[in-house]
């Protein structure tokens, strides 16, 4: 049974390597620029080697934005659970911190958000990934509001994701961290509007 549970780990933690390496190829070349022996040469894997764990950079970007993903869950729920402000305060700063974070993750997230109209598996990727974040955030409520949460959660992800353009491929992070207040109160007008 050890044994077992100590491969599971090591094949966990090569995927992991993996991963990493491909964060750093895709940053450097583009997803669409990248291939799998980019990500090969990155690791030093051999070819059998890195096809064990993943058959195309299609699967590591998607373990990549399901990590990226499962993050931010963490970080909603433990704001969430931390504090005794209103609820819908609370919320608007998550939405408002998610816009405006900077990291890897979010420039690869912005790159595949790029690559939706041209990659067909990608906005099939896209939909997964949109509908486990909107699952995760749903529960967080009560079960009898779920369902009236769900278009305004929708139009949050798809204001998020426009924010997320705006900074990474605009440059216009700095004027929005300028124009936070505005901002939060726009958040506040939809989580508002949703509410009714």
């Amino acid at each position: 049974m050890e044994v077992i549970y100590e491969m599971k780990m090591e094949a966990d933690e090569r995927k992991k390597q993996i991963r990493q390496a491909a964060i750093k190829v895709f940053l450097d070349k583009g997803f669409r620029n990248t291939v799998m022996n980019d990500i090969m040469e990155a690791t030093g894997l051999s070819r059998g080697g890195l096809y064990h764990h993943y058959g195309s950079t299609h699967e590591i970007l998607y373990d990549i934005m399901l990590e990226g993903n499962k993050y931010r869950e963490k970080i909603i729920y433990d704001e969430m659970n931390k504090t005794s402000q209103d609820f819908s305060e609370v919320l608007s700063e998550i939405i408002l911190e998610k816009m405006l974070y900077q990291s890897d993750y979010v420039s690869i997230y912005a790159m595949f958000l790029q690559e939706l109209n041209h990659d067909d598996k990608l906005k099939d990727l896209y939909k997964k990934l949109k509908k486990s974040s909107s699952d995760s955030i749903l529960m967080l409520f009560d079960e009898d509001v779920r369902g009236e949460l769900s278009e305004a959660i929708e139009l949050i992800t798809d204001f998020i994701n426009t924010f997320i353009l705006g900074c990474e491929v605009l440059n216009a992070r700095e004027n929005f961290v300028k124009n936070k207040l505005a901002l939060k109160k726009m958040i506040g007008i939809i989580l508002d509007n949703n509410a009714k």
